[in-house]
C-alpha cells in the first residue's frame, strides 16, 4: 500500500509538471515598457518534441500580396530553459530562427520595430499591414508583426496577454477575457486565426452600432482630432444598412471592428488604405476635414466590410492553409478583391447613397486606370497566381480596377440570362453555401462550378475574359444596358495651381508644391498656412468644402484669393495671393451616361442590374 501511495504520488507530481508546460503559444507584451518604437515580447512555448526547431515570422500573410518580411523587425531574439540557462539560436533567414537543444526550451523573448517609421529599408511596409509604437499615443498591431510559430506547429492554440495603461483600450474584433483595466488577455485556435485579428491602443474614442444583428465597433486614432468616430459612426449607420439590404438583411459576424488611424503627415509608404480580415479592418489614412473625407472613407470602407464574403465565407484552398513562409496565391483576385470593389460601389447605388451619375463616373475611372496603367491583355487568372513575383506584382492594382469591371460584366450577363431575377450577389451567396469558411474550393474548378451553378456562357466568360486574353466586351454590355459610352472627349477645366494641403492643428499648410501656370502666377511657396480663400477663413474642416465650391462654380473672369502666413527671413508675414481664376484644357476619358433614347428593353436590363429606378 505504501508502494502505491509513492507510486500515485509520484504520478501526481508527474501529472502537474506536465499541467505547468502549456498546451499552446503564451504570448505577453507590456506596452508601458516600450521605447524608441520598439517593445519585448515574451513567449512561454508549447512544448517541442525535436531537438532543434525553426521559429518563423511571416514573410507574406493574406490580403497582402507583397513580400513584406516581418521577421526584419524582430531582432535580439533569445530562447532560454526552464532554468533560464540561454540556448544557441541563429538566425537562418529574414524570418527565420534555428534553436538547438529545443526539448529543453522553455521561453523565447525578441524585440519588436515599429515598421511606419522604418527607413532602413528602400521597400517600404504598407501601414495597414503593419505596426506602430507611439509610446504612451498610440499602438497600432498586427499580430503577425509580432507573434510568430513554430514549424508544423501553427495549429495550436494562442494566448496574448498585453499589459497597458489603465486609461487605454484595445479596440479589436477579439474577446478580452480579462476583466482587469490594465491588462488584456485574447485568445485564439491558431496562428491563423491570432493573425487575422489586429489590435489598436491608444485613449479610447470608440462608438459601437447595432445594424444586421451585429455590433459595429469603430475606433478612431485621430492626432489633432479632426475626425471622430461619432462622426464616423453617422456615416457608417447608412452604409452599414445599405450593406445588409445588399447581402438580404443579416450580416454573416456577429461583431466587426473598424480600426482608424489617422496620418498628419505622409506616411512613408506614400500610400493610404486599408487592410481587410475576417472580422475587421485596420486603416491608414490621411487627416483631413471631416466632410471631405467621409466620402473617400466610405468607399474604403465598403469595399473592406464586404471582404466578410469574399474571401471569408468563399476562398482557395491557398487561403484555407496559407503558408506565411512560403506563400502560394490563388488564381482568382477576380473574386476575392474585384467582387469586393464592385460590392462597395453597386451597394452604394441601390441603396441610393450615391446616384447613378456618380456610380457610372467611378465605373469609367476603373476603365482608364486598368487600360493606361496596367496590361489589360494578361490573364486575370495567371497574374494573380504570379503576383508576387516581380515580373507582375506591378499588376496587382488591376484587381481594383479591371477586377470590379468583371463583376460588373458578370452581374448584368447574369441578369441578362436570368431574365433580371439572379445576379452577382445571388452567385456570392449560392457559393458561400456551397463552401463557406472552413470549405476551400480547389483553384481548378472554381469556372466549372459556377457554370453548374448558373449558366454555360458564364463559364465560357469566364475562361475567355478572366482566364484568357481577350479584352472584356464592355462595348456590348453598355449596349445592352442602354449606357452611351464616350471614350474621349476635351473639357474646360479651373485648376487650383498645384499645391497639396494637409492640416496641422488648427491649421492647412501647403505640404507640397507642384505649380502650374496659374500656380506660378500665384506664387504658391510650400510652407505657406492658408488663412483665407476669397475671404473665407478656413480650417481643416472646411477647407475643401470652401475650395471644391469655388471650382464648382468659378466662371471666367473671376478672381482667387488667398491670404498666407508665409516665413519670410525668419519672421511670419500675412501675404495675399491673387489672380484672375484660368481654364486649361483637360482631356476626359471613359465618360458613361444613361442614353435618353434606349429601348424599353435595354432600361428593363439596365434596372434589373441596377435594382433601382433612376
Amino acid at each position: 500500500m505504501r508502494n502505491l501511495i509513492i507510486i500515485a504520488a509520484v504520478l501526481l507530481l508527474s501529472n502537474t509538471a506536465m499541467a505547468q508546460k502549456p498546451k499552446g503559444y503564451q504570448y505577453s507584451i507590456d506596452l508601458n515598457n516600450s521605447s524608441d518604437d520598439k517593445f519585448w515580447v515574451e513567449l512561454v512555448t508549447p512544448a517541442i518534441k525535436s531537438n532543434s526547431i525553426v521559429f518563423h515570422l511571416p514573410k507574406t500573410v493574406p490580403g497582402t500580396y507583397s513580400n513584406d518580411d516581418y521577421g526584419h523587425f524582430a531582432n535580439e531574439l533569445k530562447a532560454f530553459d526552464s532554468k533560464g540557462n540561454e540556448l544557441t539560436v541563429t538566425r537562418v533567414d529574414a524570418n527565420s530562427w534555428q534553436i538547438d537543444n529545443a526539448k529543453k526550451l522553455a521561453k523565447v523573448t525578441y524585440k519588436v520595430d515599429d515598421t511606419f517609421d522604418d527607413r532602413t529599408r528602400k521597400e517600404k511596409v504598407f501601414e495597414p499591414t503593419g505596426s506602430s509604437v507611439q509610446h504612451d499615443t498610440a499602438y497600432v498591431m498586427n499580430t503577425y508583426t509580432v507573434m510568430g510559430y513554430f514549424t508544423g506547429m501553427e495549429e495550436l492554440p494562442y494566448t496574448l496577454t498585453v499589459k497597458h495603461k489603465p486609461d487605454f483600450y484595445g479596440s479589436t474584433a477579439m474577446k478580452d477575457a480579462d476583466d482587469a483595466s490594465d491588462k488584456d488577455v485574447f485568445t485564439s485556435l491558431n496562428y491563423h486565426e491570432m493573425a487575422d485579428n489586429p489590435i489598436m491602443y491608444t485613449r479610447p474614442d470608440t462608438t459601437t452600432i447595432k445594424v444586421g444583428g451585429a455590433d459595429i465597433l469603430i475606433s478612431v486614432y485621430s492626432p489633432n482630432k479632426l475626425i471622430t468616430s461619432q462622426f464616423l459612426a453617422t456615416r457608417l449607420d447608412s452604409l452599414t444598412r445599405a450593406q445588409v439590404q445588399y447581402l438580404g438583411g443579416k450580416l454573416p459576424v456577429n461583431k466587426y471592428a473598424y480600426l482608424i488611424y489617422l496620418f498628419d503627415k505622409q506616411p512613408i509608404s506614400n500610400a493610404s488604405g486599408a487592410l481587410e480580415h475576417s472580422y475587421s479592418s485596420l486603416y491608414s489614412l490621411g487627416e483631413s476635414n471631416p466632410e471631405a473625407f467621409a466620402q473617400n472613407f466610405k468607399d474604403v470602407a465598403a469595399h473592406e466590410f464586404f471582404h466578410i464574403l469574399t474571401p471569408l465565407s468563399v476562398h482557395a484552398e491557398e487561403i484555407q492553409y496559407f503558408d506565411f513562409t512560403d506563400p502560394k496565391m490563388s488564381e482568382h483576385l477576380w473574386l476575392y478583391e474585384g467582387s469586393t470593389e464592385y460590392h462597395a460601389h453597386k451597394a452604394q447605388l441601390q441603396a441610393k447613397l450615391i446616384s447613378v451619375d456618380r456610380f457610372l463616373s467611378v465605373m469609367g475611372t476603373k476603365i482608364t486606370s486598368s487600360r493606361l496603367q496596367f496590361n489589360d491583355t494578361l490573364p486575370f487568372t495567371f497574374m494573380s497566381k504570379n503576383v508576387l513575383d516581380t515580373a507582375y506584382e506591378k499588376q496587382y492594382g488591376n484587381v481594383y480596377q479591371k477586377g470590379a469591371l468583371i463583376n460588373l460584366c458578370l452581374d448584368v450577363k447574369l441578369r441578362q440570362l436570368s431574365g433580371g431575377k439572379y445576379g452577382l450577389i445571388d452567385l456570392i451567396k449560392d457559393l458561400s453555401a456551397k463552401y463557406g469558411k472552413g470549405k476551400p474550393f480547389k483553384d481548378a474548378d472554381l469556372f466549372p462550378v459556377i457554370g453548374k451553378l448558373t449558366y454555360p456562357e458564364i463559364q465560357q466568360f469566364l475562361q475567355t475574359y478572366v482566364g484568357g486574353n481577350t479584352p472584356l466586351p464592355l462595348e456590348e454590355i453598355f449596349h445592352a444596358t442602354g449606357i452611351r459610352w464616350t471614350k474621349d472627349t476635351t473639357v474646360q477645366v479651373f485648376s487650383f495651381g498645384g499645391f497639396r494641403a494637409r492640416a496641422a492643428g488648427n491649421s492647412v499648410y501647403f505640404a507640397m508644391v507642384t505649380p502650374d501656370d496659374f500656380g506660378r502666377k500665384m506664387g504658391y511657396q510650400q510652407g505657406d498656412t492658408v488663412v483665407s480663400v476669397n475671404g473665407t477663413a478656413v480650417t481643416p474642416k472646411n477647407f475643401g468644402a470652401v475650395t471644391a465650391k469655388i471650382a464648382a462654380t468659378a466662371k471666367p473672369g473671376d478672381e482667387l484669393s488667398m491670404e498666407v502666413i508665409r516665413t519670410v527671413n525668419g519672421k511670419s508675414e500675412h501675404v495675399t495671393l491673387q489672380q484672375p481664376i484660368q481654364f486649361v484644357p483637360q482631356k476626359r476619358y471613359n465618360i458613361l451616361k444613361l442614353d435618353g433614347n434606349a429601348t424599353s428593353a435595354q432600361v428593363a436590363l439596365r434596372n434589373a442590374w441596377f435594382q433601382v429606378t433612376p
